[in-house]
């Protein structure tokens, strides 16, 4: 199965007591080539936004902008918000709504947290110009939001499932992108934290290009083996013993 690299990131890959924030360059040249970045939680936005979400694009990774959804309260101002952060640039794969229980929170039944998913969504997507992305997790399908929906299942799906060599995702029809790993390399990645989330795209490179709606990635260069193999046709087409 085809696979891309990617990160999340939020205030936590950054040291306030250091000048510098995360190197997304660095980010890239590990291997990364697409990165979610935390935009909000509630109706703040998180401190390192503004920085990572051009830092970002400016270093050339496709971008995605997750909120972090406080069912405490509304979906609809929370959706707004998010909006308003993101304004005339919504990057380049779709925003994503974070649910998942938070242990200081009581959750809510399933039908209240299922019509708080679909008000965050409608209103979001009253301005936002692609289909958001739902994150979350196997036991909140499983304990909390099923049977889900249909007009759920029509959201692509990220999912976190850690320590296992395949995420658990039905009753979707796939994972779009799968957050396998917290304890990556932060330092590696450009992080100013020892660790950093970890996440793969399901499929290729191009495939991840038109789900961004992006041009699609330059060809890699020829390797050594196909080079040698060019000069010794184009001898061979001149009459040339190789």
């Amino acid at each position: 199965m085809a696979t891309v690299q990617g990160l999340d990131v939020s205030k936590w890959q950054d040291d306030n007591t250091t000048p510098q924030q995360i190197d997304f360059n660095k980010a890239k040249r590990a291997g990364a080539y697409f990165v979610f970045i935390k935009a909000s939680q509630d109706v703040y936005a998180d401190p390192d936004f503004a920085y990572n979400w051009n830092a970002a694009k400016t270093a050339g990774l496709i971008r995605g902008a997750y909120h972090f959804f406080d069912y405490r309260k509304s979906p609809k101002t929370q959706a707004d918000y998010l909006a308003s952060l993101l304004k005339d640039d919504w990057g380049e794969l779709p925003p994503v709504l974070d649910f998942e229980k938070h242990p200081a929170w009581d959750l809510p039944t399933r039908d209240k947290c299922l019509r708080m998913i679909k008000e965050f969504f409608t209103q979001l997507e009253t301005t936002c110009p692609k289909k958001p992305l739902f994150y979350t997790n196997p036991s909140m399908i499983k304990y909390t939001l099923s049977p889900i929906p249909d007009w759920l299942l029509e959201h692509p799906l990220w999912i976190a499932h850690y320590y296992v060599s395949a995420p658990s995702y039905k009753p979707w029809a796939k994972w779009h992108f799968w957050q396998y790993s917290d304890r990556g390399d932060g330092l590696a990645y450009g992080m100013e934290s020892l660790q950093v989330d970890m996440n793969w795209w399901n499929g290729t490179l191009e495939e991840l290009h038109q789900f961004a709606n992006l041009e699609p990635p330059p060809p890699p260069p020829p390797t050594l083996e196909e080079r040698l193999a060019k000069l010794e046709a184009e001898a061979r087409a001149h009459g040339w013993n190789v």
